[in-house]
């Protein structure tokens, strides 16, 4: 195959190149309800919502994805899309995404925190193991230092009609001093924060205080100061439950 390449998306983006990116690498790795139409996020890209970098091999075929979603008034990120075509798994291409991407990210955005998301293992999911291994992928946030945060976190609805997605834990992979002064918390408003933002953005709608799902999860975030980070060598194998061994 040859040393791939890394090249960052931004802006309206090459419609050939993102839709071969979706069709090898994006839809084999995420269920129909984890991802977002593809028009929908060649819309958003274009928009400057998302932020992209693919993994291509040297005749310029698509074999990995990461995209993160910014949000500049609280200066916080959400890592999304992070995938590498099935059969060049394991293979460094998405340990070489995150070096370079986010070397790049870092120094142009200057981040208070970097957000992803991943699937509880212990959590049954739509399609199994056929879109990936999330053992894996929680190993591989792990390396890069990720931590995970003990609320009941659920994925927004990406599509009218296809619901959110429960049982996923919301992770920061990392944070400056000023939100985060010590490697094991982070304020808590600044969580809460991003996550209305987030919800509103995708959701196309403000956040209401009937909605008895969303206002759960905002008040975990709101019964103290700092929310504590977690290893995620002890992920139970529900919902995030840290085992008595962590």
């Amino acid at each position: 195959m040859g040393e791939v390449s890394i090249r960052l998306l931004q802006g309206e983006p090459d419609a050939g190149t993102l839709r071969r990116l979706y069709d090898a690498v994006i839809a084999p790795s995420f269920p129909p309800a984890e991802r977002e139409p593809f028009e929908k996020l060649k819309q958003r890209l274009s928009a400057d919502e998302l932020l992209g970098a693919v993994a291509t091999t040297p005749d310029g075929e698509p074999v990995g994805a990461l995209f993160l979603e910014w949000f500049a008034d609280v200066r916080a990120a959400l890592l999304c899309y992070f995938a590498v075509r099935p059969d060049l798994r394991g293979q460094g291409i998405g340990r070489r995404l995150v070096a370079v991407a986010g070397a790049h990210w870092r120094a142009a955005l200057e981040p208070h925190v970097v957000f992803a998301e991943a699937g509880d293992p212990g959590a049954a999911r739509d399609g199994g193991s056929e879109y990936g291994d999330d053992d894996a992928r929680l190993r591989l946030y792990a390396g890069f230092g990720g931590r995970r945060l003990p609320i009941p976190y659920l994925m927004p609805e990406l599509m009218p009609g296809a619901g959110r997605l429960p049982d996923l834990l919301l992770l920061v992979i990392e944070a400056d001093e000023a939100v985060s002064p010590a490697p094991d918390r982070i304020r808590s408003t600044l969580v809460e924060d991003f996550l209305v933002r987030y919800f509103a953005r995708v959701e196309g709608r403000a956040v209401s205080e009937n909605d008895d799902q969303l206002q759960e999860l905002l008040a975990a975030c709101r019964r103290t100061a700092y929310l504590p980070l977690l290893g995620l060598s002890g992920v139970d194998q529900r919902a995030g439950v840290t085992r008595p061994d962590s």
